[in-house]
């Protein structure tokens, strides 16, 4: 039998994964929008200096996105080991978050971290690529 501390770890939990499985949805959506603006302005000839900057925005984008995704998967991995103790404090997310609050700086270098995971960074990577060279030809 359960306490109803467990109970309510077990409810952020499950919260947080639901959570933690639309960033990643998301993501891909930031992806394909990338994908499909850096597409339909390739064909512009007057937008072509254009491309290269809305594709690293989006890579950006998508940087950030990652790193709020983060943020819940450290507090689901802090949960799932309560629930192995059988001990800690439900709901606390943000106030876990806040009190491990990086700087300004700490913040931007876990963006520019976030934007060089592979998951991340393949991607844009080769849609920065692309665009690059379709604009040299076009």
């Amino acid at each position: 039998m359960t306490s109803p501390i467990t109970d309510a770890l077990q409810q952020e939990w499950i919260t947080l994964q639901n959570q933690y499985d639309s960033y990643e949805k998301f993501s891909l959506v930031i992806k394909l929008g990338s994908a499909a603006i850096c597409s339909l302005v390739i064909f512009h000839e007057k937008l072509d200096f254009v491309i290269v900057g809305l594709c690293l925005v989006m890579w950006m984008l998508d940087a950030i996105w990652k790193t709020f995704q983060s943020r819940t998967s450290d507090r689901l991995l802090l949960l799932e080991a309560a629930i192995k103790r059988h001990d800690g404090v439900p709901m606390q997310l943000h106030s876990d978050w806040l009190e491990n609050r990086p700087s300004v700086i700490g913040l931007v270098i876990g963006y520019i971290k976030g934007a060089l995971t592979p998951t991340v960074m393949l991607p844009h990577a080769a849609i920065v690529g692309i665009a690059v060279v379709v604009a040299r030809l076009v």
